[in-house]
Formats: C-alpha cells, structure tokens, sequence
C-alpha cells in the first residue's frame, strides 16, 4: 500500500562490512582480489572454469566486450535455489539469441556441473560476490497488492520492456528476444538487486543497449513487483481489507473522514451536489442512490485509494491512498457501507 510503503533501506551490519573489507569483496565495482583467500571447491570452480567467460572482479563493462554476463555481484542478484538449478542444466537460456546476439550463433549451451559442486559454486557466490550498492530490505513487497502489480504491468508495455525482454501472456512468449528473459524472474532474481537494477541499469551494463526509465519510486515499486510476480505459482497478494485496520473499522469515525475529503465533489448527503461539482463531466456519483452497503470492500477500497480510472470510472475521481491513512479509509468505506444502501425504490424493490 502506498502510504505504508516507504523503502526500508538499511545498511549492512559494521561487523559484516568489516569482514567483507579484509576478504576484499565488499563491492562489486571494484572488488579485484575478492577470490584471493577462497580457496574451496567452489572458488576452484570459479577460478579454473567460470572465468574463462564470465568476470568476477574488476570494473563493469559493456556487454559488447564480454563473453558472458559479469557476475562480481553474483552473490546478491540471484536467488539461490535457481541458481544451484541454472548451474545443473536444469533451466531454460536465459538469453533467446545468446548474451552476444551481435555475433550470431544463437544460444550456446551452459555448462552443467554435479549437485554438490552446484552448492560449491553458489556458496562462492554468497560469500564473495556482493556489492554494497544493493542494500538489504530496500523494497518490501509484503503488503504488495494485486492492483500494484497491474500498475506494473502497464508499465513494463509503457516503457518498452516488452521490445528486448521475453514475457509470457497465456502460456505464449511475446516481446523482443535481445536480452535475458523476465517470464520466470520471481523466482530467478534477489528482490533488492532488481530494485537497485530499476534505478539505473547503467551501473550493471554500461553501455548496452539497457534503458534508463524515468520512474518515480512508486513506478519502481510497481515494475519489481510486477517482475518477482512471473513465474511464481499462486503468488500471495496483499489484501488490504482483510487487514486489521478493518476489523478496527468505525464508521463514526469515517463520517469525519468523509466530511473532509469526499463532500467536496459528492455532497453532505452523497448526492452528487458539492461544490466541486458544477465543473465536472462526467459528474461524480451520487452515493444516496448507490447500494454501497453490498458493494465488496475490495471494490471499494481500490476506487478510493487508486482512484476511478483503476475501476472503470470517472479519472475526476482521485487516487486518495497517499493522503488518507490506512484506518482512516478503512473507517471510510465503514460508513459508506453503513450509509448509503441505495434510492428508497430501489430498496423496496430489492
């Protein structure tokens, strides 16, 4: 929810920076040296095999210099249980034409290794390849709702993701096949590294064809949120309405609250006649004649706090969320209900 949704960012814990800063990998921009004391099964791996394709230290650079992606921050951008999978074989390429498009020869086969050097590897990962830019907790998706990802959505299409980045849309792969895929990134990337992603892709792949959008954070919240959607079976989200703000519900309460913000535009009496009215087409609705005592509160809350045009409506109607606290616009929709239960015939006639 908007108003309960401003980023947690916080910092690393001292004694974890300090640790990281005498292995010498603390951050991925510059973090040559970071494999000097592994020396595991895992770093071998990475060491003697990886790094014949991928870089694991040193500055980013463009894809175009690259023979695979760079991994110096591998340890915070992938979830774990993908990437053991990935390293087995047991996923689809994640790039449709190759990560080098521009030099043909489609996609070329990864590696697979054992299950135990899988864990070795990813181990390595979550170990040494860190980056402090990525912050722990940045974003929190928990009251992440299903309107959000709408919202996020429209935005993947708005901005063009669709022309380089795979989804699926009824079991179909739509959009352009130039860079990794996105219709299973709920389950392949960390939260937090693909918000800092969002932010500024730049600082990952300079350089490469990566778009900067000009997102505000809310925008940023929707299009991670749409993203560790895909893919993920019965994704859980948030339901406002079944929160405790509206098992708290005082429609007592909501009369004032619908006094200082609704009357404008709907009337004292909900009859569509404040002074806000007279400008207005279409004109706003006239709750005294609205069953609003059996509308679903889903219904309710969405219109009032993402606004009309959300739910088909007048886009006259604004999205109050940010500005109406979360037991405020439950105490509302309590005396709406409470309120209006339609024009007197049509409650005799029902």
């Amino acid at each position: 929810m908007r108003w309960d949704i401003v980023s947690k960012i916080k910092s690393y814990p001292v004694s974890l920076i300090a640790l990281l800063f005498f292995m010498g990998c603390a951050a991925s921009g510059n973090n040559d040296g970071a494999q000097v004391k592994d020396t595991g099964p895992g770093a071998k791996l990475v060491q003697g095999v990886c790094s014949s394709c991928h870089k694991f230290s040193g500055q980013h650079e463009s894809k175009f210099n690259l023979k695979g992606p760079d991994l110096m921050w591998g340890g915070v951008k992938y979830q774990r249980a993908w990437l053991e999978r990935w390293l087995q074989g047991q996923e689809e390429p994640l790039y449709p034409n190759g990560y080098r498009w521009d030099q043909g020869g489609g996609v070329v086969k990864h590696m697979s290794v054992s299950k135990e050097e899988a864990v070795a590897v990813a181990d390595y990962f979550e170990a040494n390849l860190l980056d402090e830019r990525v912050k722990k907790n940045a974003i929190d998706l928990s009251q992440f709702t299903e309107q959000e990802r709408d919202f996020g959505a429209e935005i993947y299409k708005q901005f063009s993701c669709l022309g380089c980045h795979q989804i699926k849309e009824d079991g179909k792969k739509i959009g352009g096949p130039i860079s990794a895929d996105l219709f299973d990134s709920g389950n392949r990337y960390n939260v937090d590294w693909l918000h800092r992603f969002a932010l500024n892709p730049q600082d990952f792949t300079p350089h490469s064809g990566e778009y900067l959008a000009d997102l505000s954070e809310l925008g940023v919240r929707y299009i991670v949120g749409y993203l560790m959607t895909l893919g993920v079976k019965d994704y859980k989200f948030y339901e406002p309405w079944k929160s405790e703000y509206f098992q708290k519900a005082d429609a007592t309460r909501g009369a004032t609250v619908y006094k200082n913000y609704c009357t404008q535009c709907h009337g004292v009496e909900g009859k569509g006649d404040g002074p806000g009215a007279a400008g207005l087409d279409p004109k706003p609705a006239v709750h005294a004649d609205l069953p609003l005592s059996d509308y679903p509160e889903d219904y309710l809350y969405n219109v009032i706090y993402y606004g009309g045009k959300t739910v088909g409506k007048s886009p006259n109607m604004p999205d109050w969320g940010l500005t109406i606290p979360p037991q405020d616009l439950a105490d509302l929709i309590a005396y709406l209900k409470v309120t209006f239960k339609g024009a007197p015939e049509e409650a005799s006639g029902s």
